[in-house]
């Protein structure tokens, strides 16, 4: 075995943002005061334009926050929306590091020639910048993100669009998650081996021993789940 697919935030990344808090949008609204020329009601036009995606569907970021700029009256350039992104992760993120050992574990993978791959409900003008940032980037073969497919884990299409592009053999192919619904029970269903992380932001209804129930393994111990895929590939 020689694919491992990983979830990235929660499963290699220890993070923590808010985007809910008054702090936070007092902050993000005077940037765009400042910026665009966006009056009032940034926040409230912002959480319509979300509200409008259900089911799997995953917006872009950078498009819904030109957006909301644009209906408070703002002006944005082409170049705008990726820097409204980034400002708005920069003053949303509280906690961004990788978990302990993770780095080592990837660099060891690769070593004993593994193939390494993301898929991840994520943003990619938040993501790419910060796996460069964490200096991971480099491990991986393929990363597949929400917002540039268009859906979200757990989509099946999701899942089987990372198996078709880089033309993995499912039941050769482990995934590694945090989160039983949207991670384990997706890629068991198209015959994929599991690994079940129980992290800090692992969903509160979940646990080692629920994980264990639907995965091939499972553990609260990183230095356990890195032994356990070193020894998928030896």
């Amino acid at each position: 075995m020689r694919d491992i697919v990983f979830d990235l935030y929660g499963t290699l990344v220890d993070i923590s943002t808010d985007e809910s808090s008054q702090k936070f949008w007092k902050r993000f609204t005077g940037y765009a005061a400042r910026t665009f020329g966006a009056g009032e009601g940034l926040e409230r036009e912002y959480n319509a334009l979300l509200g409008a995606y259900g089911g799997y569907d995953e917006p872009d970021i950078c498009a819904v926050l030109a957006l909301a700029i644009e209906r408070c009256g703002g002006s944005i350039t082409a170049s705008g929306p990726r820097q409204a992104a980034e400002m708005f992760r920069s003053l949303s993120t509280r906690r961004l590091k990788l978990y302990k050992g993770a780095k080592d574990l990837l660099e060891t993978l690769c070593r004993c020639g593994a193939r390494l791959y993301i898929l991840s409900n994520a943003q990619e003008a938040f993501t790419m910048p910060e796996l460069e940032k964490l200096d991971v980037l480099q491990y991986f073969r393929g990363v597949e993100l929400s917002s540039q497919f268009g859906q979200k884990k757990p989509s099946p299409a999701f899942f089987g669009h990372i198996i078709s592009k880089y033309s993995l053999n499912a039941e050769n192919t482990v995934y590694v998650g945090n989160d039983i619904e949207a991670d384990i029970i997706p890629a068991a269903a198209l015959k994929m081996k599991t690994a079940y992380y129980y992290s800090d932001i692992s969903p509160e209804t979940d646990s080692v021993e629920s994980g264990a129930a639907v995965a091939g393994f499972a553990t609260d111990n990183f230095g356990r789940l890195g032994k356990y895929l070193i020894g998928q590939i030896l």
